[in-house]
């Protein structure tokens, strides 16, 4: 993700996740980091549709704690779910963390958010705990999942 797709991602980000959503000062701030970060931090990946648009995007911050990774993010256009998008981003995750010999990646799913955490345990994610009224606008839990040796 450079600089130029960062709007795009935000638009994407604001109709996937609604109130939960980062803002683009976000996107960019991190996008930066992940660019510059010596070794890497982190990375984006985008997913376009055949006319160029961006229908989906990761994105992964390599954790301080040695062997672990979190995924930070991952949408995928509505109109656009159920054709392989969100998988093949995740293979991409994936494959970047056995490059990096990541151990352990782990995410954050809003509980109620039952087909997400229905997705990431067909990838291979399990549930291993919850963090008690993480999110916000409503107030609700987060569940953790995590993959091993991905």
């Amino acid at each position: 993700m450079g600089p130029a797709d960062v709007p795009a991602v935000a638009r994407l980000e604001r109709a996937v996740f609604r109130r939960d959503a980062w803002p683009a000062a976000a996107f960019a701030h991190v996008g930066r980091v992940f660019a510059t970060s010596r070794p890497p931090r982190g990375r984006f990946w985008l997913a376009e549709s055949g006319d160029g648009r961006i229908v989906g995007y990761a994105g992964l911050e390599l954790s301080a704690l040695a062997g672990e990774a979190d995924v930070i993010n991952l949408a995928v256009d509505p109109a656009h779910r159920r054709r392989g998008i969100g998988r093949r981003l995740l293979r991409s995750v994936r494959a970047y963390c056995r490059a990096r010999g990541v151990l352990l990646v782990w995410l954050r799913v809003r509980a109620s958010n039952r087909e997400a955490r229905t997705f990431y345990r067909r990838c291979g994610f399990r549930t291993v705990g919850r963090f008690r009224a993480y999110y916000d606008a409503p107030r609700e839990d987060a569940v953790l999942m995590t993959l091993p040796r991905p």
